[in-house]
């Protein structure tokens, strides 16, 4: 376990020495669903949200379930707003209904094949659902304007073959508002939002290349995505959630 109150030097050598494969990677667990800090991740705070059933979609849980889960996400993304001096959060899904491999185009980054949620601080600002309109429309990809309480749109989208929904919603205080993607190839590119999101932030250079994909080798060696991991380590660590148990996991791979 993490000790509450470690100097955030001192958890970022944690981060580099814990174990051999790489750093560990806090999490709790609220309702039996996940919260574990991102390995590679794109601002200080960066949060995934994971269901406890094994599923490809968090809109394939049961609609009971699927509102608690929106609940949760929503919970963390404010939490992070007031931890890290932002005004939104944004939360972001890869969903299909399918296993990578049975997609035209991956929705996935194998191995990994379970539903998870982004969820982290607005670093773009109030704009960012009028960037990323441009942003995929420069792409060839049309998207809609949606409530991201609508889970029931999202599971009609799992329902036509070879199908996935991508979801990018901005939230406050007051609500949230979304962007819901079903590309007719079957899925968006790869890191797609990872990519929006750090051009937006980063610019296109070295940081960029860091900062958009979840490569090991390249964020373990970085002493910035290293500071964030910590800093998001300490925020779970620091918040008093409904189900108050910590531990570390090692790095996985492929989140999308």
């Amino acid at each position: 376990m993490l000790a509450t109150g470690m100097p955030t030097t001192e958890y970022v050598e944690l981060a580099r020495c814990a174990t051999e494969s790489g750093p560990v990677r806090q999490h709790r667990l609220v309702d039996h669903h996940l919260l574990l800090a991102e390995v590679a991740p794109l601002s200080a705070g960066h949060v995934l949200v994971i269901p406890d059933l094994h599923i490809l979609a968090a809109a394939l849980l049961p609609p009971a379930e699927t509102i608690r889960f929106d609940q949760i996400c929503r919970e963390v993304g404010l939490r992070l707003t007031e931890r890290f001096g932002r005004d939104s959060y944004l939360t972001f899904e890869h969903g299909t209904g399918r296993t990578g491999a049975l997609l035209p185009r991956r929705v996935k980054c194998a191995p990994t094949e379970h539903a998870h949620v982004h969820v982290l601080p607005n670093t773009i600002g109030p704009g960012v659902l009028d960037l990323l309109d441009q942003h995929t429309k420069a792409d060839g990809y049309a998207g809609i304007r949606f409530d991201p309480a609508d889970w029931a749109t999202r599971r009609a989208a799992l329902e036509v073959q070879g199908s996935s929904y991508h979801s990018f919603t901005v939230g406050t205080c007051e609500g949230e508002r979304g962007m819901l993607f079903r590309p007719p190839g079957g899925a968006l590119p790869s890191q797609y939002f990872r990519r929006f999101v750090t051009r937006h932030v980063q610019g296109s250079g070295e940081a960029f290349s860091v900062r958009s994909d979840w490569r090991d080798e390249v964020v373990f060696a970085d002493g910035a995505v290293l500071h964030d991991i910590a800093a998001t380590a300490l925020f779970l660590e620091a918040c008093e959630w409904q189900e108050n148990r910590t531990s570390t996991l090692t790095p996985t791979h492929g989140h999308e």
